[in-house]
């Protein structure tokens, strides 16, 4: 499938659709309970083999993926190269009654869908020296705009330089522009660089860890150095409800929203209950709430759930709420998403995805993407 370039698309976005919204949120204590899961196997990636994968609805019903590392599979062999991020699309999944598993349809193997920059090591982010630069999203793009021309929306990644999985930087973050057009197209977006260095490394990644629109807002989270998610939050009053003007950004600092931006070891903006381990956020309507949905962490596959009647809180503690079969790799499962863009919008149900490890038979690691749906009392 071909990509398309921003800037043949920008225009045509506002002939239909507009900015997203919803209605008001209400104050409401939510006690999660699962009534039943169901196995739908794993997501079905030809010839490759991908890694921590999540996804955001595109249109009405097509699904965009993005993963980390992707590597071609030849006789269930890991072959290099490895891409630092690639993207599929999707349909929607099967009924419950009948599940099947999800296949996730991608162009010719070797499309790097995040760009790197052109201060990390070609190719593909592999330096002379064995380190390398990541392009590894932590969660899926924030959509700004839907309409029957096309979608646009934002990533935050943070630029990182790792020996191993050790970081040897202190990386900032760079804000990505991701665009098509046309509702119907089978083509993948446009990544393209909207501006490096749109956080710099002292200041929290906003927008890294996850993301909710609503409400006229999009609702930014960032990891802070100790473990937790801080907030900010930019006016959907851009051109396409664009996230590339500061003007429009607001924080939340010492529980209050402030127009300067706090430096990432304010002590102020840790919010009470929130975990940066890779998760996702979203609203249930079901509950009048908002969710966020992740892992606690290497090497298992227990997803956690905590919801809030706001964007900044007060969120619940986190508890336990499934646990997936984990691999034989040497991180056996890992990368807990949610993925409210596979659900019929009611929040009755949720679909998760992890990654579960293995390896073949010359050492190589092997990732695999174990679909489930957890259905709410």
């Amino acid at each position: 499938m071909a990509r398309l370039t921003c800037g043949s698309v920008v225009a045509a976005l506002l002939l239909s659709g507009s900015a997203l919204a919803a209605p008001e949120n209400v104050r409401r204590a939510v006690n999660p309970v699962v009534a039943s899961t169901t196995n739908y196997g794993s997501l079905v990636e030809p010839g490759m083999t991908r890694d921590s994968c999540t996804s955001t609805l595109w249109t009405t019903n097509t699904v965009l993926w993005v993963c980390r590392d992707t590597q071609p599979v030849s006789n269930n062999v890991a072959t290099l190269p490895v891409i630092p991020n690639t993207a599929s699309f999707s349909g929607l999944p099967t009924a419950r009654t009948n599940p099947r598993p999800l296949t996730l349809t991608s162009p010719p193997f070797g499309s790097l869908f995040y760009p790197l920059e052109a201060d990390e090591c070609p190719v593909n982010g592999q330096c002379s020296d064995g380190t390398r630069w990541v392009g590894w999203p932590d969660t899926a793009p924030a959509v700004t705009f839907i309409g029957s021309s096309g979608t646009n929306a934002y990533a935050f990644l943070r630029k990182q330089h790792l020996s191993g999985l050790a970081m040897v930087n202190k990386p900032s973050t760079t804000l990505y522009h991701v665009i098509s057009q046309g509702s119907g197209s089978s083509a993948l977006p446009s990544a393209n660089v909207a501006v490096s260095g749109f956080w710099s490394s002292t200041q929290v990644g906003y927008g890294v860890a996850g993301s909710v629109v609503r409400n006229g807002f999009a609702y930014l989270y960032g990891p802070t150095p100790n473990g937790k998610l801080a907030l900010a939050r930019a006016a959907q009053t851009g051109f396409l409800g664009s996230l590339e003007d500061k003007s429009l950004y607001e924080y939340y600092v010492n529980g209050a929203w402030t127009r300067t931006a706090p430096a990432s070891t304010d002590s102020t903006i840790p919010l009470p209950n929130t975990s940066s381990v890779q998760g996702q956020f979203y609203w249930s309507n079901k509950w009048q709430a908002y969710v966020w949905i992740g892992g606690d962490g290497f090497p298992n596959a227990n997803f956690l759930i905590s919801t809030a009647p706001n964007p900044e809180g007060p969120w619940t503690a986190a508890k336990t709420f499934f646990s997936g079969p984990v691999g034989t790799g040497a991180l056996p499962a890992y990368s807990a998403v949610a993925h409210p863009s596979l659900t019929d919008g009611t929040g009755n149900y949720i679909f998760l995805t992890y990654t579960k490890t293995s390896l073949d038979r010359n050492g190589n690691t092997l990732y695999e993407q174990p679909l489930f749906r957890v259905d709410w009392q």
